[in-house]
């Protein structure tokens, strides 16, 4: 029974770990989340990067001055708030990656997002096999 105990426990602590193991990913690195010098930064930030669920998003911002929403496709191409998903406007705004798929992300302040303020990443269930 001890020894049924402590393989579950054991088995049970490895799973934690496992679900628990995230990257957290500064959007913009030393820029943050600001208006960047051409409008496909963000996207060119993105783009070597494999983002899975459980990854967290820094948006690195002050309040006031900038906000982070989250929206669908539509509203992203536009950049449109008619359909808002979540919102964030309190400065470093921490996303956790909870599920797999696109996601869209941009600055509803002024015209931020038509300036570049915006970011679109597809998040992978699973990380990538080096093999």
């Amino acid at each position: 029974m001890q020894l049924g105990l402590l393989m579950f426990g054991t088995i049970g602590s490895m799973l934690l770990v496992s679900v628990s193991c995230k990257n957290v990913y500064v959007v913009g690195d030393k820029l943050g989340w600001n208006i960047p010098s051409q409008t496909g930064f963000f996207d060119d930030w993105a783009k070597n990067k494999t983002f899975v669920v459980g990854d967290e998003l820094l948006f690195q911002y002050h309040p006031g001055l900038n906000t982070v929403v989250m929206v669908d496709k539509e509203d992203y191409e536009n950049c449109a708030t008619m359909r808002i998903i979540r919102s964030f406007i309190n400065g470093n705004s921490p996303v956790v990656l909870d599920k797999p798929g696109d996601n869209y992300f941009f600055s509803s302040i002024g015209k931020h997002c038509e300036n570049g303020v915006k970011l679109h990443i597809v998040v992978a269930d699973q990380p990538k096999s080096s093999n």
